[in-house]
């Protein structure tokens, strides 16, 4: 049996049950309430005479619309509460499930397209959560007690008027199965759109360096001419169910007025009856009209709920926290027997056996798509290998908690990554908080701290996205800064100066210098004073392992290393 996905996801909620059992009890005495009010109206009329009043009837009137009116607003209040606590907990636990996916998710899946997920298909998931379901119950009660009370007033005016009804239920529901469908295509036209806008707008740099903007507005321009033809759908379907609701209820109105009216007249039911059966079919409309567009939005709902389902049901990397402590002593880090596959057919990677010394640097060197950037993948564990392990301290990296086992890696990558905020953030961005000292402290051994302080805003300068607003040098220098700040006792260099200036290169170079004192290191090379400068070099070849040495003995041995060298330094003059 197919589950549905909208309970599914409903099971994620922290539900408020005393609130819940609060506002469901005032919304059954509210509904009552509303269920008395015709028949005191009915007696007041039926009684009514200018010499005789009975003023208590009306005081209770009086009373009841006011307290009525109290419960209503306190119950509208608790209900809305409900649903919108229930739309916060899903936000709240999918936005968790989706940090915790892994990077083969986002290798796979558009982040726009993610984005819209989280945004878009939840907004739609929100009417139906925070106002559809809160109010089902005391429609519910509405409806059988006034089709009660109007049956007891007069079953002959009551049974004609509901004939309608099924006629009409006939014709709604089949329209709720083509909501679902065009609700669940229109869902997924704009997780593309936005996946489309993210993916523009973020390189929008090399949208505008290629005059590619025509380009790009006929491509976007066709995505939503796409979405344009989606929502008519929608609206025709809205415009075929509206008059459907709206023509049963002047329907109603009808036989009431022109039956009920003829009853009147010939003195089979009273006056005061009359006004509580117009009473009751008032309080039928509003209850009607939501319970008979709910299942097609029920039907919309479960159309933006599938998408998040699928990737609620995605696995997540395997965070827990290991008892077992990360060893820092003998802390060789260990590649044993190691082979690797994005894919499952062809290994990038090929029976590695490699020893990394603690506190020594270690050189991984060879042409592209060698394998250099997926050896440290692994290392981070973005990826698990197929074949072999990894050991740390003896230990297997598998059997640490990922979180304890990245706290111990810092990584300065090629491109260093910057979020979009100030520069102390970006200092600070995975540690604790630490005091303005040591940041300063830090960034000082970074070589960062004298462009810092030029700026006017100084740490509190925004950096833009991506980190715009920086040089590329002054990006490498605030990543080693926050290196420093995380305190690694493994550390992964993507060849940090590959891509800068000379005099760039040797600010960070130095700043590198004092990060890798007495830390193990293990860097992707390409610059020659790197490599020459290493305790020990890797070269790989197409995922496996053909020399590993001192530079000059792979010099005299290695005849790829030594045209790599050759090559390398050709290109450094």
């Amino acid at each position: 049996m197919k589950k549905n996905h909208l309970i599914v996801l409903l099971k994620l909620v922290n539900w408020p049950k005393k609130i819940i059992i609060i506002s469901i009890t005032l919304s059954i005495l509210s509904s009552l309430i509303n269920l008395v009010l015709p028949i005191i109206t009915k007696t007041i009329i039926d009684d009514f005479s200018i010499d005789n009043i009975k003023w208590s009837w009306v005081v209770y009137l009086i009373v009841f619309f006011i307290v009525n009116s109290i419960l209503s607003g306190v119950s509208f209040y608790m209900l809305k509460y409900i649903g919108d606590n229930a739309i916060y907990c899903i936000r709240s636990k999918m936005w968790n499930h989706v940090l915790g996916l892994p990077i083969s998710y986002f290798d796979s899946n558009d982040s726009g397209q993610t984005i819209s997920r989280l945004t878009d298909d939840i907004e739609n998931m929100n009417s139906f959560i925070s106002e559809k379901i809160p109010n089902l119950l005391s429609q519910i009660i509405i409806i059988i007690g006034s089709v009660t009370m109007l049956i007891v007033l007069d079953w002959k005016l009551t049974l004609a008027m509901l004939s309608i009804i099924p006629v009409t239920l006939f014709v709604i529901l089949p329209i709720g199965n083509l909501t679902y469908k065009i609700s669940l295509n229109l869902q997924n036209e704009t997780a593309n759109f936005i996946g489309f806008l993210n993916r523009v707008l973020t390189e929008i740099r090399l949208v505008k360096s290629y005059s590619a903007e025509t380009k790009e507005f006929k491509n976007g321009e066709r995505k939503l001419f796409e979405l344009f033809n989606l929502n008519l759908k929608e609206a025709k379907i809205q415009a075929i169910v509206s008059p459907i609701v709206t023509g049963t209820m002047m329907l109603m109105l009808l036989i009431i007025i022109g039956y009920g009216g003829l009853r009147v007249s010939n003195g089979e039911i009273s006056a005061g009856t009359f006004v509580a059966i117009l009473f009751y079919l008032i309080q039928l409309i509003t209850p009607i009209a939501s319970l008979s567009s709910f299942y097609t939005d029920y039907k919309k709902t479960i159309g933006s709920t599938e998408r998040l389902y699928e990737i609620y049901i995605m696995p997540q990397e395997a965070i827990y926290n290991s008892n077992i402590p990360i060893n820092d002593v003998d802390s060789n880090l260990l590649i044993k027997n190691l082979s690797f596959s994005y894919d499952g057919k062809v290994n990038v990677l090929k029976n590695l056996n490699i020893t990394i010394p603690e506190n020594k640097t270690t050189a991984i060197v060879g042409p592209s798509g060698s394998g250099k950037s997926s050896l440290f993948y692994l290392i981070e564990r973005m990826y698990e290998p197929q074949v072999g392990a990894i050991y740390y301290g003896g230990v297997s990296i598998s059997d640490y908690g990922l979180k304890e086992w990245r706290n111990v890696i810092g990584y300065v990558m090629q491109e260093s990554a910057m979020i979009n905020g100030t520069i102390k953030e970006n200092l600070m961005y995975g540690v604790d908080d630490v005091d303005d000292k040591k940041i300063i402290q830090y960034a000082k051994l970074a070589n960062a701290y004298e462009f810092i302080k030029n700026f006017p805003d100084g740490f509190n300068t925004l950096v833009g996205e991506r980190g715009i607003k920086l040089s590329g040098g002054q990006r490498q220098r605030i990543a080693i800064g926050r290196a420093f700040l995380r305190d690694p006792n493994l550390l992964l260099l993507d060849e940090a100066t590959a891509s800068l200036d000379s005099e760039s290169e040797q600010l960070v170079q130095d700043a590198l210098k004092k990060l890798m004192k007495s830390r193990t290191t293990i860097v992707i090379a390409h610059r020659l004073s790197t490599i020459k400068n290493a305790d020990q070099i890797i070269f790989l070849d197409n995922g496996e392992i053909t020399g590993i040495g001192l530079h000059q003995e792979l010099l005299e041995t290695h005849k790829k290393y030594a045209l790599f060298v050759e090559t390398q330094a050709i290109n450094n003059l």
